[in-house]
């Protein structure tokens, strides 16, 4: 991509690519949830709660997250709200707040896992091949330290 003054490299493109792509899958899966009533992060609090065994608290809902930086507290707050979680003081230690999933939050997690394969036509233009070799190489970026321009 040329600018009147500036050149682009390669890796800047990736970049501005990567960042274009991101934000057109989670708009598309902000939809797919919204049909819900909720957002991609509340879903993902209300899967860490479901795969849990026993109550979580906060901190270990964060540590499990996809989107570190979304306020846990906040999500929390808000699926109670909406009757799909509850906390309650631990009984252990006082200063720890246990959260679990209700009933009402059970159910909407298994309806919302039962049509999550929808979600796979945000990569409907890929080919099987395709999305394994994009998802090995991206996987390269997170686990990789960066290599020189090669």
């Amino acid at each position: 991509m040329k600018d009147s003054k500036h050149e682009i490299s390669a890796r800047q493109r990736l970049g501005i690519t990567l960042y274009e792509t991101y934000q057109h899958v989670f708009d598309k899966s902000q939809v797919f949830f919204e049909k819900f009533g909720l957002t991609s992060q509340q879903f993902n609090v209300l899967s860490i709660l479901d795969e849990a065994d026993t109550p979580l608290s906060t901190s270990d809902i964060l540590k499990r997250m996809i989107e570190k930086n979304a306020g846990v507290s906040r999500l929390v707050d808000r699926l109670i709200l909406k009757g799909l979680i509850e906390k309650k003081i631990n009984v252990n230690d006082r200063r720890l707040i246990d959260v679990k999933l209700t009933s009402d939050g059970e159910k909407l997690c298994k309806q919302v896992f039962s049509h999550l394969s929808e979600i796979e036509e945000i990569y409907g233009s890929l080919t099987d091949k395709e999305v394994e070799t994009l998802s090995n190489l991206l996987s390269k970026l997170i686990v990789q330290p960066p290599c020189s321009n090669n």
